[in-house]
């Protein structure tokens, strides 16, 4: 038995976002301290806490995750941990509804990070996790996307954000404190654009396919240091 191919589609709005701007249309934006202070230097680091999900057209899986990213400079960074602190706390849809976590391991950190003047940070160089299942038609699925596009929140309007504490709103325009950032890939079918993802999935059958996949998902700044303290700016 084997999970079959299908299209995704997904419908969540604008943080890592997969429905991007092409990093390569775009000009190096910088964070700056709201205050008028500076720019960030080097070696800062911003850890954020909240929940990610990938979705394909046979299944779905969600787990709260936390992440680091590093400034490299004020328009540049990495990101170096993208984790899963809880398994229990994972929950899956479709046929990876009943699929209990035991590894979750991004094979490639850190990941490049670009600011760009349209407000949003540009991941790319290809991201790959390879995940690892119990209890589960599925042995492994390995997720891998060319790029995936960050959104900045701000607390305006906020709502409940599953592994976050709730503060996080709409999309921070530039020049506006940011809060926390998302992961989107929900609109790029609707749009006519190609899904930039693929999930290769192993199953206990040895059966193997490759599905189009997309992510999800919303992350807060950890810090009430760093929260609502730093802003995109175009210049």
């Amino acid at each position: 038995m084997s999970i079959k191919k299908s299209m995704l589609a997904l419908a969540v709005a604008a943080m890592a976002t997969m429905a991007f701007a092409s990093s390569a249309m775009a000009t190096d934006g910088k964070i700056r301290d709201v205050t008028g202070t500076g720019e960030m230097g080097a070696n800062r680091e911003l850890h954020a806490v909240g929940w990610a999900k990938f979705e394909t057209g046979s299944g779905s899986y969600e787990c709260h995750v936390t992440s680091i990213i590093k400034s490299t400079n004020a328009s540049t960074g990495t990101i170096t941990k993208f984790d899963v602190p809880d398994t229990t706390k994972c929950t899956g849809g479709g046929v990876l509804g009943k699929c209990k976590l035991t590894a979750h391991e991004p094979t490639n950190l850190p990941w490049h990070v670009t600011i760009t003047d349209n407000g949003r940070i540009d991941v790319t160089g290809t991201i790959v996790i390879h995940i690892k299942y119990k209890e589960c038609v599925a042995k492994e699925v390995t997720l891998t996307f060319d790029e995936i596009q960050l959104t900045p929140l701000s607390t305006v309007t906020p709502h409940e954000a599953t592994g976050t504490a709730g503060r996080l709103g709409v999309t921070a325009a530039l020049n506006e404190p940011i809060a926390g950032i998302e992961i989107d890939a929900s609109s790029l079918l609707d749009e006519g654009k190609t899904v930039k993802g693929t999930a290769h999935v192993k199953d206990i059958f040895g059966g193997e396919v490759t599905e189009e996949a997309a992510a999800t998902g919303e992350s807060e700044l950890s810090s009430a240091t760093e929260r609502c303290t730093w802003e995109i700016s175009a210049t």
